[in-house]
């Protein structure tokens, strides 16, 4: 019986190295779905953000890209997200006989970046950082309004086809507030995109 199962590890370890070499060899073999410095890309997405002060809330942003090189993007990202699901905003409270109404969190970032990708035939994840301008109100925090900050962002964009890219990013946004870096937002969506230029 010890003999009957060693013939039949080897046996199974031979088919596995066979199967391993003949897809290395096609691997070889096969051109890589490469994007073209100069293509275009604009797309959107929908999804979920975080936002301190404001908690979990709905997410959409936009987005168009430049090909640079065959692996670095120039990216675009217009961010928003509301928070209406959180009931302790940091609102002021209203005057004396007034009835009380809280301002519902929300937020927006432009936030132009560079991205770098890895071209692995249909499957193209990416890896970026941006610098932008970011905009809330007084129910994230007490300085509200206008301020500079920087992104992270790590995604996948799967090609359908030439024209059709499906995408899934999730991005990190720090921003100096009141004299300290805080993490005030992160998302993550899932969206589609249109390519054009090859």
């Amino acid at each position: 019986m010890n003999a009957a199962r060693k013939a039949l590890l080897r046996r199974n370890t031979e088919w596995l190295l066979v199967a391993l070499g003949t897809a290395l060899a096609a691997l070889t073999w096969v051109n890589p779905a490469r994007a073209a410095a100069g293509q275009w890309q604009a797309g959107g997405r929908l999804g979920a953000a975080w936002l301190s002060g404001g908690g979990l809330g709905p997410a959409l942003d936009g987005y168009l890209r430049r090909g640079l090189t065959e692996s670095l993007d120039l990216d675009l990202q217009i961010l928003s997200s509301i928070h209406p699901f959180q009931a302790d905003s940091k609102s002021d409270a209203a005057a004396p006989g007034a009835a009380s109404k809280q301002e519902m969190p929300w937020a927006l970032g432009i936030v132009p970046g560079l991205l770098y990708r890895w071209d692995v035939f249909q499957v193209v994840p990416y890896a970026g950082f941006g610098l932008g301008f970011y905009s809330w109100n007084n129910a994230v925090t007490s300085s509200a309004g206008g301020q500079f900050g920087a992104s992270g962002r790590v995604g996948l964009d799967y090609l359908l086809n030439r024209s059709v890219v499906l995408s899934v990013q999730a991005s990190v946004h720090v921003v100096n507030i009141d004299g300290s870096l805080r993490v005030p937002w992160v998302e993550l969506g899932l969206g589609a995109a249109h390519a054009w230029g090859w």
